[in-house]
């Protein structure tokens, strides 16, 4: 509980250390920007990036602070400071969905067939009606560009895995409502232990695995302790950049233009340097021994069948989003 307070006091010492941003100093507008993710990331690399084109393209009167790591408190807590100003950029995954229900649409299993797929949805109008969506606008949020989070893939220490039916008998890590059920489909068993213990609950024998995307399975050093990895890409959850809407009606608006068009490009790259992110996490697991298994086509519609009715019962409310994203690809 100490710990909690002293962090929460932190946060708010940080937040008032920043409380002039978005105000003008000499024709100069200084904003804050952040991300969970450390500097070498491919998202935190889009972030700097966005800055550097903005203070370049206002020829310096738009200065953003990017802020890496967990300097400003976790995700949520950081979108939760954009919808006030507090913070005025934020790069952010699956908790945009508290201000944005329909969005947990893109939580639906094995909802593309590939990152082309995925990319084809969200540069056309599907993408473009969530960035714009007015319940974004009602939180005080507005949705700049797409970022790629990866697809995400099934890792263990027992075997590898090429059918539904592998599955069987392992308890595997997981944290959405989806997986768990489609686990228990398979007759496995879905625990969601904290992040940061899964390592040790693999090597303890309390889970047999857990399933992220690539980068996170080098970083975290899972790949030492579950060498068995599948890439059935069940999961392709797209990050936003949002702005908060109070700071930017501090711009004028030709600035605000720059700033969209920015995010937009620094988006563009940054697909780019998660694929490059990926390739180098695959040559490290192929380099450490890993088994790699991937999935042929007749093998990956086995485990669409089994996510199927998953998809219609566990999303059902965003059924008709899910469909559309679907005929769209």
């Amino acid at each position: 509980m100490r710990k909690k307070v002293l962090f929460i006091g932190m946060l708010v010492t940080l937040l008032f250390a920043f409380s002039g941003c978005g105000t003008k100093n000499e024709g100069v507008v200084t904003l804050i920007m952040s991300d969970v993710q450390e500097g070498d990331h491919p998202t935190a690399q889009a972030c700097d990036k966005f800055a550097e084109l903005v203070k370049k393209r206002t020829n310096g009167k738009v200065v953003i602070e990017v802020y890496h790591g967990s300097t400003l408190g976790t995700e949520a807590e950081q979108i939760a400071q954009a919808t006030v100003g507090g913070i005025d950029f934020v790069r952010v995954s699956s908790p945009v969905a508290a201000y944005y229900d329909d969005i947990k649409a893109f939580q639906a299993l094995y909802l593309y067939s590939s990152e082309d797929d995925m990319w084809k949805v969200l540069d056309g109008e599907i993408g473009n009606e969530f960035l714009k969506a007015q319940q974004l606008k009602d939180n005080g949020l507005e949705g700049l560009c797409w970022v790629s989070g990866g697809s995400r893939n099934f890792y263990n220490n027992v075997r590898p895995i090429t059918s539904p039916e592998d599955l069987a008998g392992l308890t595997l890590r997981v944290n959405t409502d989806s997986m768990f059920a489609f686990l228990e489909s398979c007759g496995a068993k879905g625990i969601n232990v904290s992040y940061n213990d899964i390592y040790n609950s693999i090597e303890a024998g309390t889970i047999d695995g857990a399933e992220n995307n690539w980068p996170s399975y080098i970083s975290t050093g899972h790949y030492k302790v579950a060498p068995y990895i599948t890439v059935d890409e069940h999961t392709r959850i797209p990050e936003m950049i949002v702005a908060s809407t109070e700071s930017m009606n501090k711009l004028t608006s030709e600035q605000q233009q720059i700033v969209r068009e920015c995010a937009q490009e620094a988006g563009q790259l940054q697909r780019k340097w998660m694929q490059e992110y990926d390739e180098k996490a695959i040559k490290a697991a192929e380099d450490a021994g890993c088994t790699i298994t991937y999935l042929t086509k007749e093998q990956s519609a086995k485990f669409q069948s089994v996510a199927e009715p998953i998809n219609e019962k566990v999303s059902a409310k965003y059924m008709t989003i899910i469909r559309k994203i679907k005929a769209a690809q």
